[in-house]
């Protein structure tokens, strides 16, 4: 299968607000997740999510657990979700990731409450071990294997991660990684059109959200910048969401909150009295740069096509206070074509069925890319705390493919209240084997847009920019580095 395309782990539900748990915690969680005899367990399936590689140059990993409506038939609180992630290197040291939430947060389809995971990786294997517990202290608990690898077409593309490091998905997930490519230090100025990836939808999803941010902090990241200006900007509200002069990773939560507060399908009625207001808007965009008391270097637009194909009147650009800045317009249209996550097929008659890949097998990407070992020959001195198992005493973290060994309680691939506590194929449930998650119920992808003439595009035009089209991270880089290129 082509992979040329990358997947954003695309998920309709909110994705869980995930914390690195302190090691003064840590006691004090594990007991909680404790069970006991007698207890009665929660009965859940869950589908991992491969790693793949995101626009912020970083694989990007996850799940859903999948708990059935009929254990509720009184009024729920929510969950808490104690999730492990171990590098099988030996070397590195397990993250551990907590999750509370509330009923709200969890979507439903099915007959099931769904509750949705990230965390970003780098490359490596790494086997994972989650709890999920209910407000009734009911636990249901599941592991799996992960390995991070570039596929061919990712391999132009340097990870922002070292090997076998573990984040959460947050705005702080990137303050400690700078990784600029060698060049000369440029003033730039990004203009981010926030606006949905489809023109068919009045709202940005939060996936179309989470693209741009990652895309604008590769862009920070590599590009050696003597300072950054960025304008955040809608041309359906016509007008600018968030402005800094001296902007720095440091400050992404507040483009992310930004994002978020745009009600798109919400129009204010000196909008609808000014059907031209977004050429206005954009053409003052451009003459503050051109006109900047302070000039910058290089004006980079960033963001999906607009839905917009008017052009800015000839002369309403007005000239430059100093030589002309270099214009480019990174326009993401998305994939190429849809792709199923490696591991996973959208035919149920394949490889086991919905999850893909060979029941039991572990969930990685098939293409080329380094090998890492069998975790099985890997040998440490000390072992990590886990998570307790269904009688109180730690649970252990098997890699093999058994499709049906094991102990623990949850739910399997049937549903009968029984599950392996060691393969993906069994104790992942809806993730491998039969009856699983994995293929034709996997989170829909943004349509591929395949058209870059709209008003931005034109606008740069006239500036004598280029327009560098992007569907995926290998092609984000290689617009990074034409954009560090003299004149």
């Amino acid at each position: 299968m082509c992979r040329t395309a990358i997947v954003l782990l695309l998920l309709t539900a909110p994705i869980l607000a995930q914390v690195e748990v302190a090691p003064n915690q840590l006691p004090r969680l594990l007991r909680e997740f404790e069970s006991h005899p007698g207890d009665t367990p929660l009965r859940c399936d869950v589908t991992p999510l491969a790693p793949v590689l995101n626009f912020a140059f970083r694989f990007q990993a996850g799940y859903t657990f999948h708990v059935p409506q009929a254990q509720y038939p009184g009024p729920i609180q929510g969950w808490s979700e104690l999730t492990i992630i171990t590098p099988e290197d030996g070397i590195g040291k397990s993250t551990y990731l907590l999750s509370r939430h509330q009923l709200a947060e969890a979507s439903r389809s099915d007959l099931t409450f769904d509750l949705n995971g990230l965390y970003l990786l780098g490359a490596g294997a790494y086997s994972v071990e989650s709890a999920v517990r209910d407000d009734r202290n009911r636990i249901c608990r599941k592991q799996w294997r992960i390995v991070a690898k570039s596929t061919r077409a990712d391999r132009p593309v340097q990870s922002a991660l070292p090997p076998f490091a573990v984040r959460p998905i947050s705005s702080a997930s990137w303050l400690d990684t700078q990784n600029p490519d060698a060049g000369s230090p440029q003033r730039i100025s990004v203009l981010l059109n926030a606006a949905a990836f489809s023109t068919k939808r009045s709202a940005i999803r939060p996936t179309d959200r989470l693209v741009l941010v990652q895309a604008l902090t590769a862009l920070l990241e590599h590009l050696p910048t003597e300072s950054v200006r960025l304008s955040v900007f809608s041309l359906e509200q016509q007008r600018e969401i968030f402005r800094s002069d001296d902007f720095s990773l440091r400050s992404m939560s507040k483009v992310n909150e930004a994002i978020s507060a745009l009600q798109l399908a919400t129009v204010d009625v000196q909008v609808l009295q000014k059907p031209l207001g977004h050429v206005g808007l954009l053409t003052g965009l451009i003459n503050r740069e051109l006109q900047a008391e302070v000039p910058v270097d290089t004006v980079v637009f960033l963001g999906p096509p607009s839905r917009y194909e008017n052009k800015i009147p000839a002369d309403a650009l007005r000239r430059p206070s100093s030589p002309y800045p270099r214009f480019f317009y990174l326009q993401y249209q998305g994939p190429r074509r849809v792709i199923i996550p490696p591991g996973f097929t959208d035919d149920p008659g394949l490889s086991g069925g919905r999850g893909g890949g060979k029941a039991g097998g572990p969930t990685q990407p098939t293409e080329g890319g380094p090998d890492y070992p069998d975790p099985s020959s890997n040998t440490t001195s000390s072992s990590p705390p886990r998570l307790p198992s269904q009688n109180g005493s730690s649970s252990s973290s098997s890699s093999g493919s058994n499709s049906g060994a094991g102990t623990g309680t949850g739910t399997g691939t049937n549903n009968t209240g029984t599950s392996s506590s060691g393969t993906m194929g069994s104790s992942a449930g809806r993730g491998g084997g039969t009856g699983g998650r994995g293929g034709r119920n996997l989170p829909p992808m943004s349509e591929p847009v395949e058209r870059n003439s709209d008003i931005i595009n034109s606008a740069v035009g006239r500036l004598k920019g280029k327009t560098l089209v992007l569907h995926s991270p290998a092609e984000l880089a290689k617009a990074i580095r034409k954009i560090e290129q003299k004149r």
